[in-house]
């Protein structure tokens, strides 16, 4: 089975809380507070085509299956006093067999340098936060319905 965006998200937290011990997120929802710092907000930002379509077809199941090679931009928001540290070490180990080790489903390619980015809070006061964007390699796949020929039969007409 193919990776999904799911699973990366997935793989990409469980590498996270690997590291450091806060929340974890996916992407903002609205009408939904942020947690309480530290923690991290992930979000896809962006998917391009890598390569050309692959096919491989299987006649037993009676199915082809299309898939590329994808990069994805993933940012990553950190929240909190370690906001800084949490996100160098990210970009750090990003670039690591660390990562490599970690993800299965996707593999890391770089990292943006982290960025300090302050963020204005519903108070007016400031929240400290540094984002850095990975990004990482995959193959989504489809699948749809096949016919094979398995047998034919050929006559030929003689002018």
């Amino acid at each position: 089975m193919a990776a999904t965006l799911d699973d990366i998200y997935t793989e990409v937290r469980a590498m996270l809380l690997g590291l450091f011990s806060c929340e974890v997120v996916r992407g903002y929802s609205n009408n939904v507070p942020l947690p309480k710092p530290p923690f991290v907000v992930m979000n896809i930002l962006n998917e391009a085509a890598a390569s050309t379509n692959e096919h491989a077809y299987d006649a037993a199941d009676e199915t082809a299956a299309v898939s590329r090679q994808s990069e994805i931009q993933m940012q990553l928001d950190f929240y909190g006093e370690e906001a800084g540290r949490m996100a160098q070490e990210t970009v750090l180990l990003w670039r690591d067999s660390y990562a490599c080790e970690r993800l299965e489903s996707c593999r890391p390619l770089y990292a943006d340098p982290a960025r300090f980015m302050p963020l204005t809070n519903e108070e007016g006061g400031y929240e400290e936060r540094w984002t850095a964007a990975v990004y990482l390699s995959y193959a989504p796949q489809a699948e749809y319905p096949q016919q094979f020929v398995n047998a034919f039969d050929l006559t030929l007409i003689q002018p």
